[in-house]
């Protein structure tokens, strides 16, 4: 019994975080980490990350994908480029709200710590499906979005894999 619960504690990390592919655009993950998010609750003794992206095909990506923000990239983005960057972690949050990857519900900040960049970013968050992991998805926009970057960025989002329910 032990072992089964052991297993579907490590469900989400078995399967990490990806893109299914869209023809032209670049995309990278890291695989399952120990993370750097806070874990407050203390509950998860050893928390565990997976990040991915997914970039526009004229977008040189240059930060290990944990990198939040990923400024080198942000730094260097070509006008009209989008990337979308996901994490999801370790942790105990249920009262969280699930996440809907919809670029409409996503908030709106000035960006980024070590980049400037023009569009901004628009994040969601909330909680995986099931329980046991939290999700973080950041949008950026090298210039102003028009519409047809948002129809863009939504079907970026679409492509996102959440890991199955634990």
């Amino acid at each position: 019994m032990i072992e089964l619960l052991a297993a579907l504690a490590l469900v989400p990390w078995a399967h990490p975080l990806t893109f299914r592919p869209l023809s032209g655009w670049h995309t990278g993950a890291s695989g399952t980490v120990n993370s750097l998010y806070d874990n407050a609750s203390k509950r998860v003794r050893v928390p565990k990350e997976s990040a991915a992206w997914m970039a526009t095909p004229d977008v040189r990506y240059r930060d290990p994908a944990t990198e939040d923000p990923p400024n080198r990239t942000l730094a260097h983005l070509p006008r009209n480029a989008v990337i979308v960057w996901a994490v999801i972690f370790q942790t105990e949050r249920p009262a969280q709200k699930p996440i809907r990857l919809e670029l409409r519900h996503a908030r709106h900040f000035a960006c980024c710590e070590g980049a400037y960049v023009a569009g901004g970013a628009y994040e969601l968050s909330g909680r995986g499906p099931g329980t046991g992991y939290s999700v973080i998805v950041r949008v950026y926009f090298a210039s102003h979005p028009t519409r047809a970057a948002r129809a863009q960025a939504q079907r970026t989002l679409d492509r996102l894999e959440l890991p199955p329910l634990r």
